[in-house]
């Protein structure tokens, strides 16, 4: 009872937050695909290249990367090796899930502060990109959201490992 209500809370305003994340990744994939494929057109057809194509498409990445964490947390779809846990019992492997999930939880609320900082530090110095001279810490602080949702995701998750041993 309280593992589904908790998990109606991961899918209630998480879950669309993630979502919302996710899409964004999406379509920036989709910019990122087309940015690279006129570049090289332009580049075979014209000899003429895109100013700042790999500048930007690396900006891209990291919204790619750090919005689709959480996204992939909620639905399970990080790599779990259970060669071993798989053959102890339910609680035990919900204890052994609960652990590594508060040190997740630990670690990326860690990264999540520690971005947030080196981000304030980068606006704080005016740091700009090499070539079209963008703003770096705009992106620095999408690591941070990215994170700091991860972070989430990994504390909900944190308490249903938490709720099954004490069930099971």
């Amino acid at each position: 009872m309280r593992i589904e209500r908790l998990n109606n809370s991961i899918q209630s305003w998480i879950y669309p937050i993630a979502r919302v994340t996710n899409h964004i990744a999406s379509v920036t994939l989709f910019f990122m695909m087309l940015l690279t494929i006129t570049d090289v057109i332009l580049r075979k057809t014209i000899s003429k290249s895109i100013l700042g194509t790999v500048e930007v498409t690396e900006f891209m990445m990291v919204i790619l990367v750090f919005f689709t964490l959480a996204q992939t947390e909620i639905l399970d779809g990080h790599v779990k090796v259970d060669l071993i846990i798989s053959r102890f019992s339910a609680r035990v492997q919900a204890f052994v899930d609960m652990v590594t999930q508060f040190i997740c939880f630990l670690l990326f609320v860690l990264f999540t502060w520690s971005v947030m900082v080196y981000a304030g530090e980068m606006k704080a110095s005016g740091e700009v990109s090499q070539d079209l001279w963008l703003p770096i810490y705009p992106f620095i602080y999408v690591v941070a959201v990215g994170c700091a949702l991860l972070s989430i995701a990994l504390f909900i998750k944190f308490l249903i490992a938490l709720m099954r041993t004490t069930e099971s």
